[in-house]
Formats: C-alpha cells, structure tokens, sequence
C-alpha cells in the first residue's frame, strides 16, 4: 500500500496539469478574496465592514474554486488511467482493485489538505489586509478556527468524491464536463433559486458547514453547521461505497 501510495504522489506531483490547475486556483482564490470584501460604505454587502464574522465569511467563499479543484484531481486520478491505457499495468501490479482505489484516495486526500493549507496561506493575510486597509474588522475569533477546521474537512472530502466519480464515470472528458456543469452552474442555481432543495445538496451542505449563509445572503435558509457536515459525509459515503462496489466487477476495456 505504501508504493501504490509513492507512486499516486508522484502522478500527482510531477503531471504539468496539476501544477497549473493550482497555479490558476490560487489565482482565483486572491481574486475572490479582493471581490468579497466590500468596500467602505458599502450598506448593501452581505458583510459590513464592521461584522466580526467577515475575515471566517471572506476565507470560507475562498475555497469555492479550490473545490472544484480537489473534485477534478481525483477523477482524473482515475480517468487518466483509461485514456493513457495504464490501467491495465495498474492492475496487473496489484490485481486487489480496492487497494488501488485506497492509494488514490489517500493520495488525493493529502493532496487535499496541501491544497487547503495553501488556499489558507493566501487568503488569510489577503483578506487582513484588504479589511484592515478599509477600516474594517478582521477578527480572528472562534467562528474563523471552526470554519478553518470545516474547511480540511470540505477539501478531503470532495477529493473522494472526486476519486469515486472517476472511477465510476472512468470517461476523462465526460467526468471532468460534468463536474464543471454540476458545481459551477447546476448547484448553483438551485442553491440561489430554490435554497429549500438546494440546502440538501452537496454545495448547501459545504456552504452550511463553512457557516456561510450570511456571507452569500442565506441567512437562516441553510442547514446547521453539523447538520450540513453530516450530510456532505453522507455524499463522501455514498460516493465511496459506490466506487468500492462497483469498480472490484467491471471489465477494464
């Protein structure tokens, strides 16, 4: 388990795509970070200002694309496998398909918390500055450490998803479009038009645990805190069990 785990990192780490996917999100990150906090003035932001609870808001919307990221890597720790044909030397090395998926998994969730702690290196002193500069409150309480906490929880979690939906959809293009459409159109519509149904999803639960409702005008429309955690484990659960159910009995080609 510990090569099969050496050499998912080293696909990760040394695959041009990774690097530059993170390059971008991060990119994206700072921009988030610089459209969230609102300007002096402003009586219309989801967040004054003055709010105590704007650097936890500012930090938690950040991981909104480094998400996205974390799903796609891990289908395409799987797809990869299928497009370049490696998937049959794969499993000829270790013929137990349930190993393979651990590795990818373990692999992926430490990729995961690398990828959170970075997000965290640059959206934190971003977002102090930027509310500070503008005279704002950036308090650093209670609220910002437990969405810090959710925040790992988020990105490991999603990068499970993201193995499972891989190895489920085995289809690189296919796997990847879909992920796209799923979290940055399709969950989005229905969390901001119809937050009832929305709330239950995957992107609702994540915004719940993150405690995020004020910070996008949801405000008491989306599940608590830990009501949110369980149901995003849930999804986690019902990927992983999927993958581990499925993969073991289908045919390669």
């Amino acid at each position: 388990m510990k090569a099969l785990v050496h050499a998912e990192l080293l696909k990760l780490r040394s695959t041009r795509t990774t690097t530059g996917l993170l390059l971008a999100t991060l990119a994206m990150v700072g921009l988030t970070v610089a459209f969230t906090v609102s300007d002096a003035g402003d009586q219309n932001a989801p967040l004054p200002l003055d709010d105590a609870g704007l650097l936890a808001g500012t930090v938690g919307i950040s991981f909104g694309f480094p998400q996205v990221l974390v799903v796609l890597l891990g289908c395409m720790a799987f797809t990869q496998e299928f497009r370049y044909g490696t998937i049959t030397p794969t499993f000829l090395v270790e013929p137990r398909r349930t190993r393979v998926l651990a590795a990818k998994w373990l692999s992926v969730g430490l990729a995961s918390v690398v990828i959170a702690a970075a997000t965290l290196i640059l959206s934190v002193p971003v977002g102090i500055a930027l509310i500070r500069s503008r005279n704002g409150d950036a308090t650093v309480a209670g609220q910002f450490w437990q969405m810090v906490a959710a925040a790992f929880v988020v990105m490991v979690a999603y990068g499970a998803i993201g193995v499972a939906v891989g190895a489920l959809v085995r289809n690189q293009i296919v796997a990847v479009v879909g992920v796209l459409i799923w979290m940055l159109a399709v969950e989005q519509i229905v969390i901001n038009s119809f937050p009832a149904v929305g709330r239950w999803m995957p992107i609702g639960a994540t915004f719940a645990l993150l405690q995020l409702g004020p910070a996008i005008s949801l405000d008491g429309k989306l599940l608590s805190s830990s009501i949110g955690g369980l149901v995003l484990l849930g999804y986690t659960a019902a990927a992983v069990a999927l993958a581990l159910l499925i993969t073991p009995s289908r045919d390669v080609l």
